[in-house]
């Protein structure tokens, strides 16, 4: 909103200098020197912060693409590892892994948030849900909060649930619940099946502090191979190379 506003100003002292400036040299108003100096320096500053402006975002467009790709790389070797970790045979085309950054909202009461750096979709499983991920909320969520590893298999455990209605959701343990409300529980139960979380934890500091989390996802019925001390360790060492490659 902030950028579209400056936009909107720069947009309209554009107009107003140069209308000022038309209008005095078509000699239909007689505008004072200082005005037209105004204008003039008004007009050069505006295409100078729009040449510079568009420069730095060409700049930053491709430095984001650069960091993007390496992102990508960097889970996209994690999930083959994984893959040729597991066994009895884990088909690469199930899994699917992403790596989440923490941040606070922009705005008011600025709520911690979960952004998703990125994701390698499992191409066998290309789904994707409407929840705004937070500390606290879902297995990603349990994760980052509690800054340990959270592995479930979501679909067993709703299988367990049955079907229930919103009262009954409210009901069940918090642990299962995830700190999920309802209409979140319903985006997910037929989404995902085994996911387990990783934290990223940043030790650069006086204070070691979570700053995210690496997740996988696999098929159902294959948590206890994807919740080795191996697939563990292939992640945590995923997160700490983001950290320090990406930021």
């Amino acid at each position: 909103m902030t950028k579209a506003v400056a936009k909107t100003l720069g947009a309209l002292l554009a107009a107003f200098a140069g209308l000022v400036l038309a209008l005095d040299g078509a000699d239909v108003v007689s505008a004072s020197t200082r005005l037209l100096v105004t204008c003039i320096v008004i007009s050069a500053a505006l295409a100078a912060v729009a040449t510079i402006g568009s420069a730095w975002g060409e700049w930053r467009r491709r430095r984001l693409g650069r960091k993007r790709d390496l992102v990508e790389i960097i889970l996209d070797a994690a999930a083959w590892a994984v893959v040729d970790q597991v066994g009895p045979t884990l088909d690469y085309r199930d899994v699917g892994i992403a790596a989440y950054r923490t941040q606070r909202s922009r705005w008011p009461p600025r709520r911690p948030q979960l952004r998703r750096v990125h994701r390698v979709r499992a191409s066998r499983r290309a789904v994707s849900s409407d929840v705004e991920w937070r500390p606290g909320k879902g297995v990603i969520g349990t994760c980052v909060s509690k800054g340990e590893v959270v592995a479930v298999d979501m679909a067993r455990l709703y299988a367990d649930l049955g079907q229930p209605s919103a009262a009954e959701w409210e009901q069940v343990p918090e642990d299962t619940r995830l700190g999920l409300s309802y209409t979140e529980y319903l985006d997910l139960r037929d989404k995902y099946a085994v996911v387990v979380a990783t934290p990223i934890i940043d030790d650069s500091g006086p204070r070691s502090r979570v700053v995210g989390c690496v997740a996988i996802d696999g098929p159902e019925g294959r948590l206890d191979e994807l919740a080795t001390d191996e697939v563990l360790g292939l992640l945590n060492f995923a997160g700490r190379t983001l950290l320090q490659q990406a930021g």
